[in-house]
């Protein structure tokens, strides 16, 4: 698996994992709006955001033509079902990279699935921060 194709994968586990995580965290007695819209935000991003993100990046690279993927479902399983086709279709992923991948379109895509999960990393921050002084 080459370097970008492993970046892509490792980003999406971490989201899915860092979603995992959150959903553990107590967090019913906050009253701080900074808290309880960190963790709507990562919900968001885990059940909406990620999952059409990821079906854009797929659409930019033409993963979609190569693997029968019918459109886009805002869930997290369906971000684990990308993560599972990455493992099992890797040359299939690795060829639509080094064909389309530098394409501006496909560039924004995958620039847009790394700043989300930057988004959640630093929205799990605020609300295990608010766990951690509870």
């Amino acid at each position: 698996m080459n370097a970008q194709l492993q970046q892509i994968q490792s980003a999406l586990k971490e989201m899915v994992l860092t979603y995992i995580e959150a959903q553990k965290v107590d967090i019913e007695s906050s009253y701080d709006a900074r808290v309880n819209a960190a963790e709507t935000n990562i919900r968001v991003i885990a059940n909406k955001r990620l999952p059409f993100s990821v079906y854009d990046l797929m659409k930019h690279l033409h993963v979609l033509d190569e693997i029968e993927f019918e459109s886009s479902e805002a869930s997290v399983q369906y971000v684990v079902q990308i993560i599972a086709s990455i493992t099992n279709f890797t040359t299939i992923w690795e060829r639509c990279l080094s064909r389309w991948g530098n394409q501006g379109a496909a560039q924004v895509a995958l620039q847009n699935v790394f700043e989300l999960c930057d988004s959640m990393k630093s929205n799990y921050q605020t609300i295990t921060a608010f766990a951690a002084n509870s």
